[in-house]
Parts: C-alpha cells; sequence; structure tokens
C-alpha cells in the first residue's frame, strides 16, 4: 500500500494554537477511512517547533518510508492557503522556537544552493484545492522559521517527494472544511507520485 505522510505543527511564540494540528486531527477522526478505500495509508504526526527539526524528520520518515510527505503549518498573517514552492537556505537567529532555543546559523547547508524545489507539482495541488473550494495560492516564501526548515530537510534528503502547505489563521480557513479539501485531494495525487518514475532533484541558484 502507497504511504503518505501528513505532518503538523503544534504551538509556538505568538501562536499558542496551530490550526495545523487541528486539521490533523479533523483527518485522523473523520478521513482515515477514505484514504484507505484508496489504498494509501495514511500516517500523521504533531511535530513540535523547533529549530532542530531534521533529525525528527529524518526518524520519521525511516520509520514509516513514506511514498510522499505532506507538511502543514500555520502562517498567521496570510489570508489565504499558500502552497509553497520551494525551501530556501536560509534560517532565521533571531526567532526562538517552542524550546526557547534559537538557531545557531543563518544557512542550512552552507555552500550549498539557495533553494530546493518543492516535490509535487505545485500548480496542480493549488487547482485541485480550488476545485475543493479552497482559497489556495503558490508561494515562493516559506520563510526562515521552523516551516521552512522542514521543507529544506525533507527535499534536502529526497527520501519521498514532499511540499508544504502554510494554513492561515482558523478565522479565515476552518480545520473541518481544510481536511475535507485535502481528503479529496491528496489520496489520487499521491498515488500519481508513487507511480510516477523519480527525476533526481533539482537545485535553484547557487552560493
Amino acid at each position: 500500500m502507497t504511504t503518505l505522510l501528513v505532518t503538523a505543527f503544534g504551538a509556538f511564540p505568538g501562536a499558542p494554537s496551530n490550526p495545523s494540528a487541528d486539521i490533523v486531527a479533523e483527518i485522523e477522526r473523520h478521513w482515515r477511512g477514505r484514504f484507505s478505500r484508496m489504498g494509501v495509508k495514511l500516517v500523521t504526526a504533531v511535530l513540535p517547533v523547533v529549530h532542530a527539526i531534521g533529525p525528527l524528520i529524518d526518524a520519521l520518515v525511516a520509520r514509516e518510508k513514506p511514498d510522499a510527505i505532506v507538511h502543514l503549518g500555520l502562517a498567521g498573517r496570510r489570508r489565504n492557503v499558500s502552497v509553497e514552492t520551494r525551501a530556501r537556505n536560509l534560517a532565521t537567529t533571531l526567532k526562538p522556537d517552542a524550546r526557547g532555543a534559537f538557531s545557531a546559523q543563518r544557512l542550512h547547508r552552507p555552500n550549498a544552493c539557495a533553494a530546493l524545489p518543492s516535490a509535487w507539482n505545485v500548480a496542480r495541488l493549488v487547482a485541485r484545492l480550488r476545485e475543493a473550494g479552497v482559497d489556495a495560492a503558490p508561494s515562493i516564501d516559506a520563510g526562515d522559521y521552523v516551516c521552512n526548515a522542514a521543507l529544506w530537510r525533507s527535499l534536502e534528503a529526497d527520501a519521498a517527494p514532499a511540499v508544504f502547505i502554510h494554513v492561515p489563521k482558523k478565522s479565515r480557513v476552518r480545520p473541518a472544511d481544510m481536511a475535507r479539501a485535502l481528503a479529496g485531494v491528496l489520496p489520487a495525487m499521491t498515488l500519481q507520485l508513487a507511480r510516477a518514475p523519480r527525476r533526481p532533484r533539482a537545485i535553484i541558484g547557487t552560493r
């Protein structure tokens, strides 16, 4: 059976409640059966918002061996759902994580490329989400916080095609509505990814 890993994040400074975790809870509660009926094993995890997110993702991927990965996270200032087209080789050293720690370096990988492109077809994913009633748009800026770090690590490791979806506050997109849309969109796209030949990882720019 094809395995899809969907991750969310918990609370972090300035966000005592993270809607991405609520979305995953809604998928688990109401939509797991749909994934199974379509031949997709759904694995979910709510991760802590820590700068040292790479080893946590590596361990999760090593254990579950997913065929595709979708990361969900909060972008509180955005008005719509943003599907990230790339992860930047950039990390903030100014924002503490949920444990009060700061990133020690500005680059995820010194002397590496400036960015890595999302491994899903972002245009197609955005179109499917819009068809499902979600106000979604592509984004070229995943930020410089833990969300970007999570996507960077998944793309750098290249164990499975990965993408990141930023969601706005609950008042703009209800977690139940987002969960329903993802349950309608992700199974078929996951199967397509699993059946498609893997392409060599691309890079964007150099340093």
